[in-house]
């Protein structure tokens, strides 16, 4: 039986991806897609998780953005833009953080291939370039005994290609696309693979830059198109295998995105500041794996280091000329991951492992004639945490009970760095809690033959609590730190396809309980009202995830994707004011940011034209429900909702026996021009790119 890391899946061919839903899609015997969700190489057909994997092949052939834009289409999914310099926001089966910064960590974790990318108390989170994945994998449910803290409710795995030590490889892709109304893009990407010494050691290098051409304007000033952006990559990976038992990574990642402004305005497009508002988001990640394989037991160690960086600029000039709000937010994390599996052939399957975690997050601050002096502030984090997973195989491999297990502790820290009001002898505030949580996964995995998998499982995952910020540490000490929010995931899933292959399904059903949820709210102490952060009441729901995919002729696939969640607050969340308590979300409510639905379709068609040429036709439509938000406003909850986008695309290639594509492509079809989330801010509608034709060109040595 021959196995591959992802079969070449013809999807929807524009970036629809959907037809993976689950990990189905023309996967068969023969050639079947294999994962490392559980951190060991395993079918996805038999793994007991609800899972979308994302093909490099398809990846590649991304004619527009980066991860971000890939994610938008996955079941379950959804991207939010943050006010913070172009940075986004996970969501996965409607849990969502309320705030972007300052309100606890993601509630998705996301790593780099080992580089997880996890803040103090911020779920901000980069946009990555697509070009020269091996795949990506997206967990749905808490993870929280093989990740860990912000698994709270899934993982999103980027997993780059390797160094190949056996042959010369060399592929690039270039694109030109004109956007209605806006500025034309471009962009260019190129991946060598390079043979140091044969079979032992090789270099992969990947660099790419993309314009993305604005179409937002500035009246006021007057500019137009004045959100474009540019970004630049770079990624090194050295790999040697100095002896059949020994291997040795080491990567390198450094990303680099500019906008002039962020891409919100009214229907007209139009944004009413008369002044420019940059924004940045940088990191470098770095890498070093090592794994040396004994008899019957792998041993692994991943370290890794990130700097992250992300800067912008607020429009105040209502307030005077030329204020902004200049943020700065900086991040530099150290992980150390050490991981032993089990590769006996015996009924008994285990996974043990420890991991060490030292973060830092500062936050930079000015706003003049607003605060004094610069909020300068600094979070820290220092945690470590154990795991293990043990699997019994019984009755001929046909069931597999699963059990596992993690403690975490983490020693978190709030520094004022210097004082925010301005006066040198202020008595900077400082505050170290510490913070402990153990999560249990327990599965029952059943697989009566290779093309079908049913499973149920119960499952935690959590986040890390956090101190408050130096103001109320300064004023209101009586105010305790937030405690780590817990989620409890109950799930019965199947996977597998009938008709010899002719048609591939995923279908999951769960329930959620999510428990002393993070918020914003207005705490009365002692008469006196201050802002805070606090743990809420608790959320939960039914939820089911669906997909279908057939392949009803050779080279024709149709499908689609559905998923909903009806998480909502078992209790209201009530806010002090001077003036009485005001209730913000009242009980049976949906939480900020949280979709009820996702919805997806998709088709393609390949068939030959002579000569060895291909021709590809594919098209998809995805949907998502309004989400909401609501603020204290005037003393009354205001509720802020955002339209419901459905998004089309379509996609014509001529495929090469010379190993070379050229596509013609159309996204955003019908110019959908709603608010794409709540405004929270009455002036920042965060909106899609409009309709945008353009060409593509795909070269594979």
């Amino acid at each position: 039986m021959k196995k591959k890391l992802l079969s070449g899946v013809t999807l929807a061919g524009v970036y629809g991806f959907a037809g993976l839903v689950g990990g189905l899609g023309q996967a068969s015997a023969a050639d079947e897609i294999v994962v490392t969700a559980q951190k060991r190489e395993e079918r996805l057909q038999d793994v007991p998780i609800s899972i979308t994997a994302l093909s490099g092949e398809e990846l590649d052939g991304q004619p527009v953005g980066g991860v971000s834009d890939a994610l938008r289409v996955v079941p379950g999914v959804s991207i939010s833009s943050t006010p913070q310099g172009g940075a986004t926001q996970l969501t996965i089966r409607g849990v969502a953080s309320g705030e972007a910064t300052l309100n606890g960590a993601s509630t998705a974790a996301y790593y780099i291939d080992s580089v997880p990318f996890g803040l103090v108390k911020s779920a901000i989170l980069p946009d990555t370039n697509a070009y020269d994945m091996q795949r990506i994998e997206v967990l749905r449910g808490p993870q929280g005994t093989l990740y860990g803290a912000n698994a709270l409710n899934g993982v999103v795995r980027l997993i780059t290609n390797d160094a190949d030590p056996e042959a010369f490889d060399l592929k690039m892709r270039t694109g030109l696309a004109t956007t209605k109304d806006g500025q034309e893009s471009y962009r260019g990407d190129v991946a060598v693979n390079i043979p140091l010494i044969e079979d032992k050691v090789a270099i992969r290098v990947v660099a790419g830059f993309e314009n993305a051409g604005g179409w937002i304007d500035q009246p006021n000033r007057p500019a137009e198109d004045v959100n474009d952006s540019r970004s630049r990559n770079i990624r090194v990976k050295l790999n040697a295998h100095p002896t059949d038992e020994l291997s040795i990574g080491l990567s390198a990642w450094v990303s680099r995105i500019d906008q002039d402004t962020a891409s919100y305005g009214d229907d007209d497009r139009n944004q009413s500041s008369p002044i420019p508002l940059p924004q940045s988001l940088d990191y470098d990640a770095y890498s070093m794996n090592i794994g040396y394989e004994l008899p019957g037991v792998s041993i692994s160690s991943a370290t890794s280091y990130l700097e992250f960086s992300n800067s912008s600029q607020r429009d105040y000039t209502a307030f005077g000329d030329g204020i902004t709000l200049y943020s700065d937010f900086g991040s530099s994390v150290f992980t150390e991951e050490l991981l032993v599996n089990s590769t006996n052939e015996s009924n008994w399957r285990w996974s043990a492992g420890a991991f060490y975690r030292d973060a830092s997050d500062v936050l930079y601050q000015t706003l003049p004639a607003f605060i004094p002096a610069p909020i300068n502030n600094r979070d820290a984090s220092r945690s470590y945490a154990v795991f293990g997973e043990l699997t019994r195989v019984m009755f001929d491999g046909q069931v597999e009970l699963t059990g596992g297990l993690r403690y975490f502790h983490d020693k978190v820290s709030q520094i004022e760095r210097t004082p925010s009001s301005g006066d040198p002898t202020q008595i900077l505030a400082m505050r170290t809690e510490k913070f402990d949580a153990l999560t249990p996964r327990v599965v029952v995995n059943w697989l009566p033959n290779d093309d079908l998998t049913l499973y149920a499982s119960y499952s935690q995952g959590f986040r890390s609590g956090f101190n408050q910020s130096p103001s109320i540490i300064r004023s209101a000490p009586g105010i305790a730190p937030v405690e780590a929010d817990r989620l409890s995931n109950y799930e019965i899933g199947t996977k597998g396809s009938l008709l010899d292959g002719a048609l591939s399904f995923n279908m999951a059903a769960y329930y959620i309980d999510w428990k002393d949820i993070h918020q914003n709210l207005n705490v009365d102490l002692s008469g006196v009202i201050f802002a805070a952060t606090v743990n809420g009441p608790s959320a939960s729901g039914f939820g089911v995830d669906l997909g279908l995919t057939a392949h009803p002729a050779e080279g024709f696939n149709i499908g689609g994707t559905f998923s909903w969640n009806d998480l909502t607050l078992q209790d209201s969340i009530i806010t002090q004011t001077a003036s009485g308590p005001v209730t913000i979300y009242d009980e049976g409510s949906r939480l900020a940011f949280s979709p009820e639905y996702t919805v997806g379709g998709f088709l393609d068609y390949t068939t030959s034209i002579g000569g060895g040429y291909e021709a590809q036709l594919s098209g998809s439509v995805n949907y998502r429900s309004e989400i909401t938000s609501r603020l204290l406003a005037g003393g009354a909850s205001a509720l802020f909702v955002s339209d419901d986008p459905l998004i089309a695309r379509a996609r014509a290639s001529i495929i090469s026996p010379d190993n070379w594509t050229l596509s013609l492509y159309a996204e955003n079809i019908s110019d959908w021009n709603g608010v794409i989330q709540p405004p929270t801010d009455g002036s920042r509608h965060f909106r899609l790119r409009p309709r945008t034709i353009g060409v593509q060109f795909e070269f594979h040595l």
